[in-house]
This record gives C-alpha cells, structure tokens and sequence, in this order.
C-alpha cells in the first residue's frame, strides 16, 4: 500500500494492468505457435512464386523494349549518323546499353555497323564486319522468311568482336549476347536487308540478380542468409545463365556492381549432364535421370508456371527442403503479336525460415511482450492525459498569461467543482489586473498625447539650416550619405560643361538640381531657361524649343526665338524629356549632334552655344526597350547622370526638411514663431511620401494655413496616404531617464488587440466620438459637433472626420448637405 501511496494516476494503472497484460499474452502465443508454422510454408510458398513470376515479367518486359525499340528504328530512315546517334542517345537517356546497331545490306557493299566498346562508339568497316564471329551476314539467309513488323530473337550466343585496343593488333572482344532482327528497306537499295540489334546477355542476368538483391523493387523485409538464386534456360533444357551471388550462402550482389561474365555453377550444382553447348561454353543441360526437371521444362513449354517443395538432403546447404519455382518466358516477335516461347526462368530459395522459426519463436515472444507493454503504457498514459486533461488545460492556460496587458479570462469545458472553484478565483483575479492595466494604459496615453502635442525640439535641425546657408549648395538641404553623394554629383557636374540626365521620382526636386548646376558652373552668368516637354504637344513644343520666323504657320505674324536662342551662353533645362514625341526627340538629337538649330519655316542653321540638362521621372531604358524612346538621343544626353533620390531613401532629413519649409510657409502666410508639436514630426517622419518633397512642402503649406495656435499638431498635419508605422531611429518622444517613472511607458510599442483608438492615434476628442460613432454605424458633421460638444467650429469637425477617412476608419457618401461618413468595412 505504500507502494501504491507513492504513485500518480498513471503509475498505479501501470502496476495494475501489464502484469496481467503479460500472462494474457503467453498463453495466446502457445495456441498461436501451432498455426503459424502451417501458415509461414503457405506464406513462402507464395512469395517465391510470386518473386519468380515478377522477374519472368521483368524479362519479358525487357525483351519487348528490345523489339520496340528495334521497329521503331525500322521505322524511320536510318543513316549511318542516325545510328550511331541512336545507339549513344539510348546510353544517355538511360535505355537498354546495345551493344551493337547494325544494318545488313542484300549486296555485297553498302553493309552499317556500330558497336559500342567501353565508353566508345565504333564502327565497323566492311574488312572487320567479316572478322566477327557468327558472322552477321548470314542472317540475311538464316532469316529469309521474316516479313516487315516481324522481329526474331536469337537464342544466347557467344560473339567475336574485332575492336581496337591500345597497343594490341588483331584484338578480339567476346561477349554473351542476344541478336534482335528485323527486314528494313534502306534507300539506295533495290532489295530489303536487315537491322539487327544486339544486347549483352549480361543484361538479363543483371535483372535477375537486381530482384535478388537489396535494391530489389520487390524488397520490403530483410532476407536471411540462406543460399537462393534465379537462372535462366531454354526450351531443349540448357541452363543458360544464373544470377550473380557473392559468395555460397550469402545476399546477392546488386545490379550496380557490374559482375563478370555468365556462370551456371549453382544452377547446375546436384546434376549431372552436359557442360557446354555450341555458341555458349558455360551452358549446361541435366541428363533425363533429373525428373523433376524435365517435368518443369515441360510445364514450361506448355506455357505453365508452378512450384515445386523439394528434398534434397546431399546439397551440403544444410536446409534439406527447398522452393523451386518456374514460369515461362515469352517473346511476341511476330507482326500480329503472336508470342513465342523464349524459354523459362528458375528460381531456388532454400529458405531456413521453418526451422529458425522454432527456435526463435521465444525471443519473438519476448519483442511481441515488451512491444505490448510499451502499447499498454502509452495506452495508460493516453488515459491518465485524458483523465487529468481539467488541470492541464487549466495550467495551460494560467501558463499563457505572460502579458498583463492583454490578459483573458481562462475557460475550460469541464473539470468538476474544484477545477470550476479554482477557475473562478483565477479569473477573479484576472478581471483586478485587467482593470488596473487599463487604469495604468489610460495614464500612459494621457502622458503620451500630451508630450506629443508639445513643441518639438529642432535645435538641431536649425543649426543645420544656418550652416547650409553658408555652403556652396545652399538649396540642396540635407545631410547623410545620400545628400552628400548628391552635392557631390553637382559641383562635378558643375565643374564640366557636358549635357546631364537628371533622373529621380517626381516631386525629388530636380528642377532645383539642374539650378544648382547651372548654378555653379561657368554659365553662371547666362541665362537659365526651363521647358517642361510634358505640358505642350508636339507642334507648341518644337515651336517652344526652335522658335519660328515669320509666315512659318498662319499666326506667326513675327519672327520668335526659341529656348535653344534664349538660353544661349547658359543652359537649357528640359523637364520630362520622356513625354516628347518622336518627331521631337529626332529634331533634339539633331540639334544636340551639330549645335545648330534650324527654326520653323527658316532654311537656315544657326548655331547655338547651350548646355542640356533634361530630366525623367520614369526609366528611359524600358522605353528604349518598348521603342518608345530614341537610344541614340539617351547617350547623347546621358553623358553625365544624376539621380535625385527619392524622400523615403532619406528619411532621417524629414524633420530638417519639415522645418526649412516651415518657415518658407512662414513667409507665405505672413505668420511667425511657428513650431512643430513632437506628434506632428512623429508623423511626418512615419510617412512614405510618395510625393516626394513637393507632396512635403504641400502639407507644411497647408498646416500652416489650418494651423489654429503657434504650435502644428499631428492632425493638423494632412496626408494622402495611410498612416505608417513609425522607425524606432525615429521617435521624438522624451527618452525615460533612471528614476522618471512618469516617461517609462510614453513610447510602448502597439500590441495585438489594442483598440482601435491606439492602433490610429486618434486624439481625445476623436476617442471620445468614435464609440458612439462605431456603434451607430454613420454620422454627418453637425451630429459629430453635437456628440463631441462644446463650441467645436464646423471646419475643425470637418477636419476630424477626414482624419478619420484618411485612415480608413470611415468612407465619405454624398456631396455637399447631404454628405455623410459611414464606418468602413474591416
């Protein structure tokens, strides 16, 4: 009992059930013992039958491929390149290794012949074809009956090769090999000749110990040791081949391993008879003395397969019963699939599984023991899991309350009272920190709007404005990498007068590139002169850039310079260069090759002395590639380029940027001491401006404008685009210091699950409204003035409610009186 007392659930299952569990299985395994002998013969029985069966299939399957493979080269017009193509295009693509492709002309001259020797292809001419041994010449008279689509086979035969080796005249090849023939009609010829294809006999063995081996496709348990092999005979009873085996007794060595020549010393083994037939030395064919074998050729000539139990006690294998399975092999040569009896396949298997089977039958019941109890046990513990599945599920869940700020109440299905009582007083406990939480985030969020709606401190950012007053680029404002490398491109481009592609998105100010560069080269002095191809069509602008003389069209009532004149000895800005037309870019291209312009309606050049600078906000590349852009007029106008990056590439210049044009908006409204509220740069530096600076200096100029006190705030500020998250690199919120506990969680991160108010940083106000608004679905300004209260002005309410449009929260419907803004579908 105190041995029980020490244990859990599942322990005292465990002590009370396997013991039982191990008695139960003893006794089943006697009663099993006597039926499972009868049934592991049955089962032998039918697997080397059916092992049998599968390799007389593979062979007669790989004598079928030969025969397609043959007829459909009869088939098409064979050369003595498409042979040779054929017989390597078969090695490379994985096919039956020929060994050799030949065709057999009915003259005397006009014979073909291939053979493949090691790692070569080689042909045969007429003086060595003589030389190969039987001769393949007397197949056209051993063969005169065969008609087209017929293909006849050739019982294993051992042939002579006369193939050059290095250093070794006269050298002779000799390989077991089976001939495959068909008539073919080759052209130039007035009779028919034959194609004969050749393949090792090695090739059949090889299938035969493949399925003998481990990488058989029949392999799906582990063979024994004992002695078991396949061979190969014919139908007059000679033992053509056997499967090659490593050894007496042990696995056969598999299809990879390339084994030696033909062999039919197993086969053979317990016979007596004759060794050697005509073509093939190491055939062999029992005397009439062995009954059962002649009784299984028979079989196997009448088309029958079967098995036979043999005994056999002077094999010196030790196993004194063995398995000898037959079936035929067939070959379907004729033209209207007629099959013919190829010859038959053997195979031994002198299984010891009956005898090990008794002796072992012990240790089986000791694994089928052990692999019960370990079953018992996950099966107890499966139990004990279910049965305590309340606790853990609790535990489980009391376990995931690692966020106090978003903490759930628990929830089980079921448990009983005391899991229930437990449940309870946890979430009791949750719902007081849950409420405090929300207590502590309130507070946080109060200290966060109002540090956001302070001014932000851009000492920094003045300085840097001071000191680009002073520099030698003073519009080009900006600091970092990206900046620097821009001044940089700049005062070179300055320092050489060559034409410059400024290219960049739009609103990157490339305008204020092309003045700077103008503005610091030796054009200084000369005029600079801007044309945007993109606002004028084709006939405007060439009127714009090559002026007129008088008469050229019905309104030129007087003689008028073009821009190519009018910015002589400076420079020529070309803005959008990608809009001109065709006609345009060819007269530009013209006019940038000699420096002479021809105006319209004038047959005189006159030269100009001006420099290009054209810019693009699209990639002239593609357009050259869709033939939209002249390449010629490219080069010529890229021999310098320029890129104005893009304001989401330097981010850390947006509140640099925001103050500079601040105070530009500053001299526009004739207002002054504006600033910027710590929100409203937050903001600003969150956003991807796919505006660009243009779209940068708009909201400034139009926060300015709606501005109602010196200071900017965030919603204040309008953005085209959807709010972004702000970098961390980035935040302007007041840095918590050892000890400052009232700044610690000014800058918390958002979490999942926050409301929608923190997830949009909406304002108080906005806060206040928008549970009424979510609730009734919609609301017009007037009502949004009456739930907010107080005397809010009518643009102020209008201003909230496109904030809460442009994030997304609410969709603007109708015009005018009647507008109205509906809560927006998640």
């Amino acid at each position: 009992m105190l041995f029980f007392a020490g244990l859990g659930l599942r322990g005292r299952l465990m002590a009370a059930l396997i013991p039982s569990l191990v008695c139960i299985l003893l006794a089943a395994g006697l009663c099993n013992y006597s039926v499972s002998s009868h049934y592991i013969n049955v089962a032998l029985e039918r697997f080397v039958r059916l092992q049998n069966l599968a390799v007389a299939h593979e062979v007669e399957r790989f004598l079928e491929l030969a025969r397609e493979d043959l007829l459909f080269a009869a088939h098409g017009r064979q050369t003595e390149s498409s042979m040779r193509q054929f017989l390597a295009g078969k090695v490379g693509s994985g096919g039956i290794r020929y060994l050799d492709f030949s065709y057999i002309a009915p003259s005397g001259n006009g014979h073909i012949c291939f053979v493949r020797h090691h790692d070569r292809i080689e042909r045969l001419d007429s003086k060595r074809l003589m030389r190969v041994v039987p001769n393949p010449l007397l197949l056209l008279n051993d063969n005169p009956q065969l008609e087209f689509g017929q293909v006849w086979a050739s019982p294993v035969m051992e042939v002579e090769y006369p193939l050059s080796e290095t250093g070794v005249e006269n050298a002779v090849t000799r390989q077991q090999v089976i001939r495959f023939v068909t008539p073919y009609h080759m052209e130039g010829q007035a009779h028919a000749g034959v194609l004969m294809l050749s393949v090792c006999a090695t090739d059949l063995r090889d299938i035969l110990t493949l399925y003998n081996s481990e990488d058989s496709p029949l392999w799906a348990f582990p063979r024994s040791s004992e002695l078991r092999y396949d061979y190969m005979i014919d139908p007059d009873g000679w033992m053509l081949f056997q499967s090659a085996v490593d050894g007496f007794g042990k696995d056969s060595v598999p299809r990879h391993s390339k084994p030696g020549g033909l062999s039919t010393y197993l086969a053979r083994s317990g016979y007596e008879g004759t060794l050697g037939r005509p073509g093939l030395r190491n055939a062999f064919r029992p005397n009439s003395g062995h009954e059962d074998y002649w009784r299984m050729l028979e079989n196997v000539r009448e088309g029958e397969s079967g098995l036979l139990h043999i005994r056999d006690s002077v094999s010196g294998s030790g196993v004194d019963d063995f398995f000898f399975a037959y079936a035929p092999v067939w070959f379907n040569g004729g033209a209207g699939n007629t099959k013919v009896l190829y010859g038959g396949l053997v195979r031994v298997d002198r299984s010891i599984l009956p005898i090990v089977a008794g002796y072992q039958y012990l240790d089986v019941m000791l694994v089928v023991t052990v692999l019960a109890i370990m079953v018992m046990a996950l099966l107890i513990y499966w139990l004990g899991r279910k049965l305590t599945s309340p606790i853990r599920r609790l535990s489980d869940q009391l376990n995931s309350l690692r966020e106090v700020d978003n903490l759930e109440e628990v929830d089980i299905p079921y448990g009983g009272r005391d899991i229930d009582e437990l449940k309870n007083s946890v979430n009791a406990l949750v719902r007081r920190i849950s409420r405090q939480m929300e207590e502590i985030r309130e507070k946080d969020e109060a200290i966060l709007n109002v540090n956001l709606r302070e001014p932000a401190d851009l000492s920094r950012e003045q300085g840097l404005l001071d000191e680009a007053r002073l520099n030698v680029l003073p519009d080009i404002i900006g600091t970092g990498t990206r900046m620097a490398e821009l001044r940089n491109d700049v005062l070179k481009a300055a320092g050489v007068d060559v034409d410059v592609l400024v290219t960049g998105e739009t609103g990157t100010g490339k305008q204020l590139v092309a003045e700077a560069i103008h503005g610091q080269s030796r054009r200084h002095a000369g005029p600079f002169i801007s044309i945007n191809c993109g606002a004028l069509d084709e006939n405007l602008l060439l009127d714009a850039l090559f002026g007129h003389v008088k008469g050229a069209f019905t309104e030129a009532r007087g003689d008028r310079n073009g821009a190519f004149l009018e910015a002589g000895g400076g420079t020529l800005f070309l803005d959008e260069i990608q809009s001109a037309s065709p006609r345009v870019q060819q007269s530009l291209l013209r006019a940038l090759s000699i420096r002479k312009i021809k105006p319209l309606g004038s047959d005189v050049e006159i030269p100009v002395d001006v420099r290009i600078i054209a810019a693009t906000n699209v990639d002239l590349s593609e357009m050259i590639e869709e033939g939209t852009f002249r390449e010629d007029l490219y080069y010529r106008l890229k021999v310098v380029s320029i890129n104005s990056p893009a304001l989401r590439d330097h981010p850390e210049n947006i509140p640099l940027l925001a103050l500079h044009y601040l105070r530009q908006a500053e001299q526009l409204t004739g207002r002054s001491h504006l600033e910027l509220s710590r929100g409203a740069v937050r903001k600003l530096s969150g956003y991807s401006w796919p505006g660009n600076i243009r779209e940068l200096v708009n909201s400034i100029t139009r926060a300015v404008v709606m501005a109602e006190t010196d200071v900017i705030e965030a919603e204040e500020i309008r953005l085209e685009g959807a709010v972004q998250d702000i970098p961390a690199s980035l935040s302007l919120e007041p840095r918590a210091e050892e000890g400052d506990a009232e700044c610690v969680e000014a800058t918390a991160p958002r979490e999942r699950g926050a409301s929608v108010e923190r997830e949009f940083s909406l304002n108080p106000r906005q806060q206040q409204a928008w549970e009424i608004i979510s609730k009734r679905g919609g609301i017009s300004r007037s009502e949004y003035q009456d739930i907010v209260g107080g005397d809010l002005s009518p643009r102020t309410a209008n201003y909230d409610l496109n904030e809460f449009v442009s994030k997304g929260l609410l969709v603007k419907v109708g015009k005018g009186p009647a507008t109205r803004y509906v809560v927006a579908e998640e």
